[in-house]
């Protein structure tokens, strides 16, 4: 891989941690399944994982089934922002929605409705997605090598 410059970019390890749905929420494993390399310009500032996209709710934003989410763990994130966030003890993959006192998790699908975080909900943000990345294709009914899909 080479950057714009010409000089290789460096690339650093960054752990696949479990699952995330996006769709209802569901509860993220905590075990490493793997790792990506992932150029370590994007992931320069704090501590990332990755994490497996479940479910088809932000699809609108290029994130689809199976594609691997690079998220940067932090607690905080900004309205607008798409975060991996726990609600009532179980991870989802959203867009943040905060207007005053009101917070929401919004998908990017319109057959998917937002999310209310209540007051009494125990929500907290886990981190705030930084990067996709895409898994080749598999071709079907035919061997031969994997295609990159985008």
């Amino acid at each position: 891989m080479r950057e714009a410059e010409g000089n290789i970019a460096e690339l650093v390890a960054v752990p696949v941690v479990g699952r995330v749905v996006a769709g209802l929420p569901l509860l993220a494993e905590q075990n490493i399944t793997g790792e990506i390399l992932v150029d370590s310009a994007v992931v320069r500032q704090g501590r990332c994982f990755a994490l497996e996209v479940q479910g088809d709710s932000m699809k609108d934003v290029g994130i689809k089934i199976n594609d691997l989410l690079v998220v940067r763990q932090q607690p905080v994130a900004d309205n607008g922002d798409i975060v991996v966030a726990l609600l009532d003890g179980d991870a989802t993959v959203k867009r943040l929605s905060v207007r005053g006192a009101q917070v929401e998790l919004r998908p990017e699908n319109a057959r998917h409705k937002p999310i209310p975080v209540g007051p009494e909900s125990d929500f907290r943000i886990i981190g705030k997605v930084i990067g996709v990345w895409k898994r080749p294709a598999r071709t079907r009914g035919r061997a031969g090598p994997s295609s990159r899909s985008d």
